[in-house]
C-alpha cells in the first residue's frame, strides 16, 4: 500500500509567527506514525514547510498514494484541510487521514465530505489498525468502504451514509515499547531544520504527557491525564544515533523524574557523546535542582523553554500554574550562571493596560532571560479556558490563535494594545545582546564556536522578521476583515473579561 504523509506549510508568507523563522523541528508526529508501518507499505512524507507549493499536487498525480495523511496544531487547521481536499481531486480513491491536537479537541471541524478518518489522540496504534484494515482490503481486490474502520479504537469515521462514529480514547503502550521514529523517513530534508543558529539539528521525543493542569494548556488532557518517559539509556541510544551535533528534545516538560534525568546524565556522561541539546521544562524543577541542571549542561543541556508566563503572583495563581516569580527569578539566574541559554515565554492579556505592560517589561529586564517572548494570552482549544471563555471569543477564524493575536475584547484599543505590546522589542534586544558575559562565553567556548556557522542566517532572518513582528500594523493587518474593535465596558463591570481568577 503507497501512503503518503504530509506536514503542512504556513498558510501565508511574511505573516506573524515564530515557528520556521527562528524554530523548524522536524516532523516526528509523522515519522513516529510512519516508521509503525514502514515495513509492510512504501511511505513517504512530505514536510510542505520546506517545500514549494507545487510540490504537493504533483506528489499526488505521481505516487497515487492509497492513503494521505496529515496532522495540524490549531494554526494549521486550514491548511491541514487543503490537503485533504487536494488529496480527494486529484486521488479519489485514497482514504484521507487527518490526526493532530487540533482534530483530537476538536473533531467536528473536519467533517467534511473530503476526510475520511479523524485520528483523536495518539496516532501510532490507532494508524497501525487503520492501514492494517484498509490494505487488508485492496488486497482483496474488493471494493473498500469505511465502514470497515467503524470500530477502530482512536477513531472517528466518516460513513457512506454521511454520518460520523463517535470517537473513542486511544490505545497507548509505554513509549519505551514503540520503535524509534525512522529518520530516514525524511533523509530529502536532511541539514534543514534549525532552533535558532543551532543548525543542522535533529529532533527527539522522550516523554507524553505533563503532570500539571494549567488552564491555558491542553497537554495533559490530550494525554488523558497520563505522563509517560522514554527510559535514560533509550534517550541516550537516540541522541547517539544522530549525525547532528544539535538536538531538540522536544518534551513538553522535560525537566521533570528527577531520578530520569540523573541516570540520563551517567549515561551521557559515560559516553561523551559530543552533543549540544535544546528542550522545554518548567522553572520550578530547575529553582530546586540547581545542581543536576549544572549536571545536565556538562553533559550537552544548551538552552531551556520555560513559561514564566507573568510578572503577577495573583495572574500566575489564576493561570493554575502551580509556580512562584520566586522560582522563576532563581531559575534564570541557575540558566544564566550555566551559560544555558533561557528562552522565556511571557503572556500579555487582553485586560492590560500601558501601566502593565510597562510592569511586565520592567520584570523581563530584570529577570535576565536570553530571549524573551512576548505571547498574548489565548484560550486554545481543549482547554479549560477556552471552555470557559468561548461565548466571549470575537472569532473562531483559528488563523488568530496563535498566542499573538486577542481573540477575547481588549481593554485597550486595538492599536492601542498592539503600539503596546510591540514595545516589547527594547527589552527583547536588551536581553539579547546582555547574556553572552566573558564567564559564559568561556564556559560555553565550544557550543558557541559550532554555533558560528549558522549565526549568518540568524541574523539575516531575525532582521527581516524583525520588520513584520515589531510594527504594530502588522498585528492589525492580520485580522483585518475578521475581528474589529470590541471592549469591555471602561468601569470594569460584570461583561469585563478578566482571566487571572
Amino acid at each position: 500500500m503507497r501512503i503518503l504523509l504530509v506536514q503542512p506549510a504556513p498558510f501565508e508568507d511574511a505573516r506573524l509567527g515564530l515557528e520556521n523563522t527562528f524554530w523548524l523541528s522536524e516532523p516526528v508526529g509523522l515519522t513516529s506514525i510512519g516508521t509503525m508501518v514502514q515495513d509492510d507499505h512504501e511511505v513517504r512524507i512530505l514536510d510542505m514547510r520546506l517545500e514549494e507549493p507545487s510540490k504537493l499536487p504533483a506528489t499526488l498525480s505521481a505516487f497515487k498514494p492509497d492513503l494521505v495523511g496529515t496532522t495540524a496544531m490549531t494554526t494549521d487547521a486550514y491548511q491541514a484541510k487543503a490537503v485533504m481536499m487536494l488529496a480527494k481531486q486529484l486521488v479519489p480513491d485514497c482514504l484521507t487521514v487527518m490526526g493532530g491536537h487540533h482534530a483530537t479537541f476538536m473533531p467536528e471541524f473536519y467533517d467534511e465530505d473530503y476526510v475520511d478518518v479523524v485520528v483523536q489522540g495518539e496516532g501510532e496504534l490507532t494508524f497501525e489498525d487503520i492501514v492494517g484494515i484498509w490494505s487488508e482490503g485492496l488486497d482483496s481486490g474488493t471494493k473498500l468502504q469505511t465502514t470497515a474502520l467503524a470500530g477502530v479504537q482512536g477513531a472517528r469515521t466518516h460513513l457512506p451514509d454521511g454520518s460520523w462514529t463517535e470517537g473513542s480514547k486511544p490505545k497507548w503502550r509505554e513509549i519505551d515499547d514503540f520503535p524509534a521514529p525512522d529518520r530516514n523517513l525524511i533523509s530529502q530534508y536532511k541539514g534543514q531544520y534549525f532552533f535558532l543558529a543551532a543548525k543542522p539539528l535533529a529532533s527527539i521525543f522522550t516523554s507524553r504527557g505533563c503532570s500539571f493542569d494549567c488552564n491555558f494548556c491542553a497537554i495533559w488532557e490530550f494525554y488523558d491525564r497520563k505522563t509517560r518517559f522514554l527510559s535514560a539509556k533509550n534517550i541516550a541510544d537516540q541522541m547517539e544515533a544522530c549525525e547532528e551535533t544539535f538536538l531538540f528534545l522536544l518534551d513538553d516538560n522535560f525537566l521533570t523524574n528527577h531520578s530520569r534525568l540523573v541516570r540520563l546524565c551517567e549515561e551521557l556522561e559515560e559516553r561523551k557523546l559530543g552533543k549540544y541539546w535544546m528542550t522545554q521544562g518548567r522553572t520550578d524543577f530547575i529553582a530546586k535542582y540547581p545542581d543536576l541542571i549544572a549536571r545536565l549542561a556538562n553533559v550537552g543541556l544548551a538552552g531551556v523553554l520555560s513559561g514564566y508566563e507573568t510578572n503577577d503572583e495573583d495572574a500566575l495563581e489564576g493561570l493554575n500554574k502551580r509556580n512562584t516569580l520566586e522560582n522563576n527569578r532563581a531559575a534564570a539566574k541557575i540558566l544564566r550562571d550555566n551559560g544555558i541559554l533561557s528562552t522565556g515565554i511571557f503572556m500579555v492579556r487582553p485586560d492590560f493596560e500601558e501601566k502593565d505592560f510597562d510592569a511586565l517589561y520592567d520584570y523581563i529586564k530584570d529577570l535576565g532571560v536570553t530571549f524573551p517572548l512576548v505571547t498574548i494570552l489565548t484560550p486554545l482549544p481543549g482547554t479549560e479556558m477556552f471552555r470557559k471563555y468561548r461565548d466571549q471569543l470575537l472569532t473562531e477564524d483559528f488563523r488568530l490563535y496563535d498566542l499573538l493575536h486577542p481573540v477575547i475584547p481588549t481593554k485597550l484599543p486595538r492599536e492601542e494594545f498592539y503600539k503596546n505590546f510591540t514595545r516589547y522589542r527594547t527589552v527583547y534586544r536588551e536581553s539579547r545582546n546582555g547574556w553572552l558575559t566573558p564567564k559564559v562565553a568561556w564556559k560555553r567556548r565550544d557550543f558557541l564556536r559550532k554555533l558560528l556557522p549558522g549565526m549568518p542566517r540568524t541574523i539575516v532572518q531575525g532582521l527581516k522578521y524583525q520588520k513584520i513582528q515589531f510594527d504594530y500594523r502588522s498585528y492589525l493587518r492580520d485580522e483585518a476583515g475578521i475581528i474589529e474593535d470590541v471592549r469591555p465596558p471602561a468601569s470594569g463591570g460584570p461583561d469585563a473579561v478578566t482571566v487571572t481568577s
